[in-house]
């Protein structure tokens, strides 16, 4: 067994995805070579979960990082009125997600823009946002910047819904890990108050059984 892959005994491998987060090309390349190994061409189970609790009933929803739609085109067809922008910095993933919109006829309620995650600006207030895997791709400082742009289009009272990789994942590949106490920390920080945080799984291409992660509702 190479180095690289040996698993550490007090910790996760030391070359997992730190406080450095993810280089942004990573993202453009990995949808020019179709290796997005977080596109599994369905909703993320968590997202199912936090519909069926009716946790993206207050609209209209922001999805943030929406990649190839999948978690919009659920979320619009099980909720009939719901509007949602669905926004991503890679133009590639948009163009994707907009055939799949297309092809659920749903292009009159999901809207797209491609924008810096870390600087959107918001045309209207948002009664919900999801995160479905970025706020763990983001390096310490990046993260503040991120999450500040979230509280502020949310209008008061908003819900946000955060997926993210846990520290229980410890098999390469992937983002950063987050402790329970750091994504708490850092979402406090930022104004919310924790409603709601448990283990869950963050389906992917490459971790068999998904991802150990953490579903996070709270509240601006």
């Amino acid at each position: 067994m190479s180095k690289e892959n040996r698993i550490s005994k007090t910790g996760p491998p030391a070359h997992l995805i730190g406080a450095e987060g993810v280089a942004h090309q990573v993202f453009h390349d990995a949808y020019r070579e179709s290796k997005a190994s977080w596109v599994t061409a369905r909703p993320q189970p968590a997202v199912m979960t936090a519909l069926s609790r009716g946790w993206f009933d207050d609209g209209p929803l922001l999805d943030l990082g929406c990649g190839t739609g999948e978690n919009a085109a659920a979320i619009a067809t099980a909720r009939k009125k719901l509007r949602i922008l669905a926004v991503d910095a890679v133009p590639q993933a948009v163009e994707q997600a907009r055939l799949v919109i297309a092809a659920a006829s749903l292009t009159d309620r999901v809207h797209f823009e491609v924008a810096d995650l870390r600087d959107f600006k918001a045309m209207e207030p948002f009664g919900t946002v999801l995160d479905a895997g970025v706020l763990h791709v983001f390096s310490d400082q990046d993260r503040i910047t991120y999450l500040e742009m979230v509280t502020r289009v949310l209008r008061p009272g908003g819900t946000a819904i955060f997926i993210e990789f846990s520290d229980a994942e410890t098999r390469p590949r992937g983002p950063r890990r987050l402790t329970r106490g750091e994504l708490c920390s850092a979402l406090s920080l930022a104004g919310f108050t924790i409603d709601s945080i448990e283990p869950t799984r963050y389906e992917t291409t490459v971790h068999s059984g998904g991802a150990a992660a953490w579903l996070t509702r709270a509240i601006r």
